[in-house]
């Protein structure tokens, strides 16, 4: 799915963006206008841009964009999101949305075999399936991406398999550096080719594999926090809904307890949070309940089976 070059892809086009300009945007990865107006003045500062001409370049881009405008609540509860079935009985049900809605940042913690890469599979080919999105990114941080388990779901869902396998693209990044390059500048290249839906499994990995010990918490917290503060712009900009599983960590409290890992700067980024769990890993039971999501009470339990076709 491609869509013919615009004025919102030409960068050329704004004030000020002469031969040189435009070459150290084009070697930032800026690959739009659009794309542009995601960035801050200080980002292009820290390219090479001379700060007046940044601040003006930002403001036109903006402007070509769409600009910033309020929306009235009436607007607002008139607005129609798009959405799609994950295929997991219970979250269609009683989620406020009846699924995965657009523009909205997800993430699902759990342990090891709680089920959230076959639920991050699962959802991928959902997505295609109903038309929600022409195109997935799947960012796999921990080598657990499965074509056999795509496959299957497909299957499940009676999904054009060779179609599925042509519009999920799969990343593996090696560190933090290739992975924030990936958000950054590779995923608005698949949103001009019609991605809506980006998977990031696991978010936390590479973070707390290369930041080691509490010298180095905040600077991970920031580099966390910047990295799904893009994944934020991507939302804002392009309706882009995004997926994150998370792993979990213990809490030294009187009763144990686990949370996701990324402590407030993922609570506070993403828009909806669950927790899943499967306590017998030999049986397929498991169950998820809400963290933080609008609409839905504390309390709510969503119980799901894992089968070789995915959650059901």
């Amino acid at each position: 799915m491609s869509r013919r070059k615009t004025e919102r892809d030409d960068l050329s086009s704004l004030e000020g963006v002469g031969p040189k300009t435009l070459e150290r945007l084009r070697e930032l990865g800026v690959v739009s206008v659009e794309h542009l107006a995601e960035f801050t003045v200080e980002e292009l500062v820290e390219a090479g841009v001379e700060y007046d001409r940044a601040v003006k370049i930002i403001q036109q881009a903006l402007a070509k964009a769409g600009g910033v405008r309020a929306a009235t609540v009436k607007e607002l509860r008139a607005r129609q999101y798009k959405t799609f079935k994950t295929g997991v009985a219970d979250f269609d049900e009683k989620t406020p949305w009846r699924g995965i809605r657009e523009g909205f940042i997800y993430e699902f913690a759990g342990e090891f075999g709680a089920g959230k890469s076959m639920l991050a599979h699962q959802l991928s080919v959902a997505a295609l399936k109903e038309g929600f999105t022409g195109r997935v990114v799947y960012i796999d941080t921990e080598g657990t991406f499965s074509h056999e388990l795509v496959e299957a779901v497909a299957k499940r869902f009676e999904a054009d398999i060779d179609k599925v396998g042509e519009s999920i693209y799969v990343y593996q990044p090696a560190n933090v550096v290739q992975l924030e390059q990936i958000v950054k500048f590779e995923i608005p290249k698949h949103v001009a080719e019609g991605c809506r839906l980006v998977v990031v499994d696991t978010i936390t990995a590479l973070y707390r594999a290369e930041f080691v010990g509490r010298e180095h918490l905040a600077a991970r917290q920031q580099r966390i926090h910047y990295l799904v503060d893009w994944l934020r712009r991507h939302a804002r900009t392009f309706g882009v809904t995004s997926i994150l599983t998370n792993q979990v960590m213990d809490v030294p409290e009187v009763f144990a307890s686990k949370r996701p890992a990324g402590g407030n700067v993922i609570a506070h980024a993403v828009n909806a949070r669950f927790m899943m769990s499967r306590p017998n890993k030999m049986r397929p039971e498991g169950r998820m309940w809400p963290l933080d999501v609008p609409g839905m009470a504390p309390d709510v339990e969503i119980a799901y089976q894992i089968s070789s076709d995915g959650l059901h």
